[in-house]
């Protein structure tokens, strides 16, 4: 076991600079869960081969923004940073994060029309102007955006100018934007942007194998929280059999 440790220890020395301590920490406590915990990291993260792992490190530090905790995004900050993400491509992360987080809440729209009180539904002409142009653009019309047409013009015109803006990047490449947001998506169990996501990143060039690399990043980011958010409890613990 402890050629084990001293293989997971060169790793994350390689990587990060330095062990993390909620590994040091489960390695007092059950070394199987550790040696676990790192294979993982490997065949689900930092191991896969589709997606540059500056970008995987991206994707990772995004899911960790839009679920916490916030020391899980900093040390992927740190690892996109190593592996050569410009800070704009940073920049242009979290802002894909953010719109993919603001594009959850528009499901307030059919709370609203299920509510059945027609004084509170909008009549904007306008707004068939705005689906319209979606269309062309995008040759898709999510259903959620007619919904929100029918509730508020303005709500509509807000998302799409908040769309245009935050998801259109300056550095990251417009793919790996919309891996982003769609991961985001992925870990905040939002299926209407899980599918408008999907259909950007297939039509800005994303593979299958891309694909499969955004879901296992996001699945093991997703999971990780429970030993990230635990590491107090795992120092109360390694205090009591000491």
């Amino acid at each position: 076991m402890e050629k084990d440790y001293e293989k997971i220890r060169k790793f994350a020395e390689e990587t990060l600079g330095e062990m993390p301590e909620v590994i040091a920490q489960l390695y007092k406590l059950n070394e199987k869960a550790a040696i676990e915990q790192f294979n993982e990291n490997i065949s689900l993260y930092l191991g896969r081969k589709n997606i540059p792992k500056k970008v995987l490190a991206l994707i990772a530090m995004s899911v960790a923004l839009a679920n916490g905790p916030k020391e899980s995004a900093m040390i992927h900050y740190k690892l996109a940073r190593r592996f050569g993400a410009s800070i704009q491509e940073i920049i242009d992360a979290i802002r894909a994060t953010k719109m993919a987080l603001m594009s959850s809440t528009l499901d307030v729209a059919l709370s609203i029309l299920d509510y059945g009180k027609e004084e509170l539904l909008d009549n904007d002409q306008n707004s068939d102007n705005m689906l319209e142009k979606v269309k062309k653009e995008t040759e898709i019309v999510p259903e959620r955006l007619s919904l929100v047409a029918k509730v508020s013009g303005q709500l509509l015109q807000e998302h799409l100018r908040e769309k245009t803006e935050l998801l259109t990047p300056v550095a990251l490449g417009r793919k790996y934007a919309f891996a982003v947001a769609f991961a985001v998506s992925i870990s905040i169990h939002d299926k209407e942007c899980q599918k408008v996501y999907l259909d950007q990143f297939i039509r800005n060039g994303g593979t299958k194998g891309e694909l499969e690399d955004i879901i296992f990043t996001t699945r093991f980011l997703v999971g990780n929280r429970a030993f990230v958010n635990g590491l107090d409890i795992l120092k109360s613990m390694n205090t009591i059999i000491q």
